[in-house]
């Protein structure tokens, strides 16, 4: 016995497909149009001041209604009211679906993801797109703003904002205590992108890493010492227009300072121990690393110079046996 209604029997397979989609589209405009009463509904709610239930209708829309442009609308609201909120997570959460899941909304939340890691990181703008000061702390964990670059590369790794994200990568790395890796995402961007903008920044920041991590130890690591100097001075000979020169400058100088300070001090340490040999040694490297001390008149000066000839007459007359 045959189910076939005779009625479907006489209708082509290509007419009967048409009358399903045209019944789908009608479920989807009803979907739509309950899309857009919520929608409507949480914004009389944010006019009304009731954020929180405003929310809860923009949530429903957003994971309801996927994909359409109502879903588009209530994402950049969930968005608003989250960084209102200071749940910058969640903001940037709302951002990344508009980034991944509406094409026509990429470039605008592409951006506002970027922005808002940075500022979150510090590096960005203060003022805020809210009427109302935050109400919460907006310290968010380095290893959190890691992942938030990471995913802004992943999301548009050509993009002006992709390229950017990986020299604040490296910032939000050092922030996170893995300072290797920063230095690693710089060196890769500057070798990356030469002529970009951010490219002497990234160079002086693998320096100045190396500056703060001696600065750290001071005194007690001459090969950290010696390392950062070598940093600095590479910065200096690669990019010396740099708006950053100065301040490489600034911090070689201390470097140096601190290197020949260091070695005055052990040539008098080994000068009252009685050990003048020792003692010559120090103020050798002095003359060698600090040429311009034998422009300075006084007591130092006496002594490197003397030192020098001490060696002088040693190379003449050989090794005493």
């Amino acid at each position: 016995m045959s189910l076939k209604s005779p009625i479907a029997s006489n209708i082509s397979p290509k007419l009967l497909g048409l009358i399903f989609f045209s019944l789908g589209l009608c479920v989807y405009g009803a979907e739509d149009e309950t899309a857009v009463k919520l929608y409507q509904r949480g914004m009389k709610l944010i006019a009304e001041g009731d954020v929180e239930e405003a929310l809860d209708r923009f949530n429903t829309v957003a994971n309801k209604y996927r994909r359409s442009e109502t879903c588009a609308s209530a994402l950049w609201e969930i968005y608003r009211i989250q960084e209102f909120q200071s749940d910058n997570e969640a903001a940037f959460e709302a951002l990344n679906r508009l980034t991944t899941e509406q094409p026509g909304h990429f470039a605008k939340a592409h951006l506002a993801q970027f922005q808002l890691t940075k500022r979150l990181l510090g590096a960005g703008k203060n003022e805020r797109r809210t009427l109302e000061v935050q109400r919460r702390s907006e310290t968010t964990p380095p290893e959190v703003l890691v992942a938030m670059l990471q995913n802004v590369i992943k999301n548009g790794p050509q993009t002006e904002e992709g390229i950017q994200a990986h020299y604040y990568l490296a910032l939000a790395q050092e922030k996170a205590g893995d300072k290797k890796e920063a230095i690693s995402t710089h060196e890769d961007f500057a070798e990356n992108y030469p002529k970009h903008e951010l490219a002497d920044d990234a160079s002086y920041q693998v320096a100045y890493i190396a500056y703060k991590e001696w600065n750290a130890m001071r005194g007690d690591s001459p090969h950290q010492r010696e390392a950062t100097a070598t940093a600095l001075s590479w910065f200096l000979a690669r990019y010396p227009e740099s708006d950053k020169a100065a301040a490489a400058r600034s911090c070689l100088v201390e470097v140096r300072t601190a290197e020949q300070r260091e070695l005055m001090s052990l040539a008098n340490f080994y000068e009252q121990r009685g050990d003048a040999k020792a003692a010559q040694v120090y103020y050798q490297q002095m003359a060698l690393k600090f040429p311009q001390l034998m422009d300075q008149e006084g007591e130092l000066k006496e002594k490197i110079l003397k030192a020098l000839a001490d060696t002088t007459q040693t190379e003449r007359v050989g090794p005493i046996r």
